[in-house]
């Protein structure tokens, strides 16, 4: 009996399959739309799956390049039997060792921190300083850089060639060293990290450092281990198990800040877009799916009654969607990974800029995670029309007229016989969940293209630009972002000779000149109440409590009633900046008063909220500096392209006076930047000009230009607008795919009655007709619920989203005003083409019930 059993159900699920093949090759039509969408949907899926893994692949990348290592753990300080111990430690992978000596301290290279050390190969491999041409110093006169360095110090890349540092052994002291080596290797410098590597002998180093009496109280001879465990799981635990074993737990290591939390928490904000996208293909992608099953069960819904009435059972039924489901997926999920594959390998390096190598993230979990994703969102589309086969009695099959429900409208009659208008919007009501699934998929892509068209509209490069330049050029001198050495107010990179290059350039239009130098100020007993009052509310004090040089600054302030102050001395269009409502903080600003050398401007802190009394002196106020007195004029705002740059203070009261009462105060002082605008068609003369200049004479100079901020903004923008774009563009292409499959499918599924129409007289002009009005009517049904819920959406929720930051709202439709008739064109192109194909048949044929697909 059990054997009977087991042959019966063979048989039945081979009557299935032969079932189940021989309706998929009737079906053609409806398999490629179906298989269409099917790859869209895996498409997008793999796409967005790949992006998110490489997004958070190539954050880690940065992070790593950021620390400078790629190591789990860091050690400094370390003595080198202690390094052995913990080495031979079976939980530790891998360690490298390095011995600092000192900082370079070339003037060619003011402004970036150049450590010379000695490192293991093992070591600079994890740091990214490891020679990829040459190989790393053996003798005491070999040295290796990167790339950065050689540049900086107009070395070509060439082994062999000399290179001479200069150095101090004790960073206390004055005494410089001056040391001749042979450039034995180089590498390409990481842009990221905050220091470049001056790799020397172990011979050299030691040698060095050995001569220095006692324990040195500077860095030369500091070792640093960096050790790599078996795994990035519970580093804290097991390093301190490490130490613990070992005997060590003196020791004070530094995990990586790749494996911190906030890290994994930034990786999942940034991938926050990617799951958002995911689960908008999801819901597109259903629409599509489920529409084009629940019109095929529809338009087979005879086919299905006949199959019940032979015995075939409702799981059978539910067996057979399904089996066809499976094939479609079988045949477009494949498709659909490698083209998503692809399209994410062109999309990754455009997103990812902040890395001059982007890694595309290819591990098999992408793969078989996008597959499943697309596999249940064919199986959840398949459900409902599966339960409709399921439950359909023959008697229901053999009456089924393709409509969701029954309408007593009458269709009004004209002169000439019904109206072929009212005909054709009366169809659309037929099944009205079937008309609103396709205008809402349609919908849904037009308003998320109209919305992320709207937010990138909304970006403002002047806004933007402002905070970063004020001109179309600022060059400034070597030592002003030197965080290592601090800004020397006596540099020479500005010098008179490029001064009077730029002065003399055809084509300027206006310039600005800024100083600067630091020294203390006597704070008035209204200034210290302001002081207090402002930190002293909503945590300000406490949240600055990690920052000790500033603590440290902001208690002395408070104790002595005198506080460190860095005073700027302007010029020129710097001023119109203070003139502007926008970055004035309390009071007003008169460029002739403050020619006059009497008044000065405080800078307040960054802070939103202008109506709050800034932390400074008040306007009125008098203020002396180094013996001179000025009186406060307005307080204004601490713009990054003005105030920005290396500062020994952290807690500093700054204030600003025009660049004559400066230079009466500080007769030795140079310039710190220099501002300066050019006619259009002589920027690219400029920015040769300046480029030569620091090519031949001072590399160490700093040119930013409005151009190069374009770029940069262009770049940080360009992944969400891409993003955006390509998502909403695609969910517009299936509701398109919807859209088609739709009209296709009803007009094929109806060919009986439209032959009935024309043998009791319907010419086939107005056959035509009607079809051509069905289209019209989901086009502007379509665009009437997509303009108004773009209207909605663009005017509250993206004012909303661009209210703060670099944008000015735009309201616009553009896309929406591109698409229409685009939309109309398939509206018309679609139907047209049926019924082309729909006339292959007589008009005796369709009414036999020939299939003709």
């Amino acid at each position: 009996m059990r054997r009977k059993g087991t042959d019966k159900m063979k048989r039945d699920q081979s009557a299935i399959g032969q079932i189940s093949s021989r309706s998929f090759q009737n079906s053609k039509g409806r398999n490629i739309v179906a298989v269409c969408a099917i790859v869209l949907t895996a498409l997008m899926f793999t796409t967005l799956f790949v992006l998110s893994q490489s997004i958070e692949q190539n954050l880690i990348q940065m992070t790593f390049r950021q620390v400078g290592f790629d190591t789990h753990v860091s050690i400094k300080n370390i003595e080198e039997e202690q390094a052995k111990k913990i080495a031979a430690h079976p939980d530790v992978q891998q360690m490298g060792t390095s011995i600092v000596l000192a900082l370079a301290e070339n003037r060619e290279l003011s402004g970036q921190q150049v450590e010379m050390r000695y490192a293991g190969e093992a070591y600079a491999a994890h740091c990214f300083a490891l020679p990829t041409t040459g190989h790393m110093p053996q003798s005491d006169d070999e040295i290796a850089l990167d790339d950065i360095t050689l540049d900086r110090l107009g070395i070509p890349h060439e082994i062999g060639q000399q290179v001479t540092l200069e150095w101090r052994k004790d960073m206390n002291s004055d005494k410089y060293t001056t040391s001749t080596f042979t450039l034995c290797g180089f590498w390409e410098g990481n842009t990221h990290a905050s220091a470049s590597m001056a790799w020397v002998s172990e011979g050299f180093a030691n040698s060095v450092c050995n001569t220095l009496p006692g324990i040195p109280t500077g860095i030369c001879g500091l070792r640093m281990v960096q050790i790599s465990l078996y795994s990035d799981k519970n580093i804290e635990g097991v390093m301190d198990g490490i130490l613990a074993d070992t005997g060590l737990t003196e020791l004070h290591y530094g995990l990586n800040l790749a494996y911190d939390s906030a890290l994994k928490e930034q990786a999942f904000s940034e991938m926050l877009p990617m799951y958002g996208g995911m689960l908008l293909v999801f819901l597109a992608g259903y629409m599509i799916i489920y529409n084009i099953f629940q019109i095929s069960v529809t338009a087979d819904i005879q086919f299905y009654g006949k199959l019940k009435t032979l015995g075939t059972s409702k799981k059978q039924l539910k067996r057979l969607i399904f089996r066809q489901a499976n094939r479609l997926c079988f045949i477009g999920i494949p498709v659909g990974l490698l083209f998503g594959y692809l399209l994410a390998v062109v999309l990754v390096p455009v997103l990812i800029v902040r890395q001059d190598t982007a890694t595309v993230a290819a591990n098999p979990f992408v793969f078989l995670g996008s597959a499943l994703f697309a596999w249940l969102t064919v199986l959840v589309s398949c459900l409902r029309p599966a339960m409709l086969a399921g439950k359909v009695s023959p008697m229901e099959a053999l009456r089924y007229n393709d409509a969701s429900g029954s309408s007593k409208r009458k269709i009004k009659r004209g002169q000439n016989g019904a109206s072929v208008f009212r005909m054709a919007l009366a169809n659309l009501g037929r099944n009205r969940k079937r008309t609103a699934l396709v205008i809402c998929s349609l919908t849904l892509g037009l308003v998320l293209l109209s919305s992320f068209y709207a937010k990138n509209a909304s970006f403002d490069i002047d806004k933007y630009l402002e905070t970063l330049t004020l001109s179309d050029f600022m060059i400034s001198d070597g030592t002003s972002d030197d965080y290592i050495n601090g800004y020397d107010p006596q540099g020479t990179t500005l010098s008179h000779k490029l001064m009077a290059q730029v002065e003399a350039f055809d084509g300027l239009e206006s310039t600005g000149k800024l100083y600067s130098q630091e020294t203390t100020v006597s704070i008035s007993p209204q200034a210290l109440e302001n002081i207090k009052r402002f930190y002293g509310i909503d945590g300000r004090l406490d949240s600055m409590k990690n920052d000790t040089a500033w603590t440290n600054g902001y208690n002395s302030a408070v104790t002595t009633g005198e506080a460190a102050s860095t005073v700027y001395g302007t010029d020129g269009l710097i001023w119109d900046v203070f003139s502007d409502t926008r970055y004035l903080m309390d009071g007003t600003f008169d460029p002739a008063l403050f020619a006059t050398g009497k008044y000065v401007v405080a800078v307040g802190v960054g802070d939103d909220d202008y109506s709050e009394q800034m932390p400074t002196f008040s306007v009125g106020e008098v203020v002396e500096i180094d013996g001179k007195k000025f009186t406060v004029m307005s307080i204004v705002y601490p713009l990054e392209s003005v105030f920005g740059g290396a500062a020994s203070f952290p807690f500093s009261l700054d204030l600003v006076i025009p660049a004559d009462a400066f230079s009466e105060l500080y007769p030795q002082n140079t310039l710190r930047k220099l501002y300066f605008n050019v006619s259009e068609n002589r920027i690219d003369a400029a920015q040769s000009m300046l480029t030569e200049y620091q090519r031949t004479v001072d590399s160490s100079m700093p040119i930013v230009s409005r151009a190069s901020m374009e770029k940069q903004y262009e770049e940080q923008t360009r992944s969400a607008s891409i993003m955006g774009n390509a998502i909403s563009v695609v969910i517009a292409l299936v509701g398109i795919l919807n859209f088609i499959n739709s009209m296709i499918t009803a007009i094929v599924s109806r060919k009986k009655e439209f032959a009935m129409l024309q043998s009791v007289g319907m010419t086939k002009k107005q056959l035509r007709k009607m079809l051509i009005f069905e289209g019209l009517d989901y086009a502007v049904l379509t665009l009437l619920c997509a303009y108004t819920a773009s209207t909605i959406a663009v005017g509250v929720a993206v004012r909303a989203m661009v209210a703060d930051g670099f944008s000015t709202f735009q309201f616009t439709l553009t896309p929406l005003l591109i698409c229409t008739p685009i939309l109309f064109a398939f509206a018309i192109i679609i139907p047209y083409i049926c019924f082309k194909n729909l006339e292959r048949q007589s008009v005796v044929q369709r009414l036999q019930g020939i299939n003709c697909i």
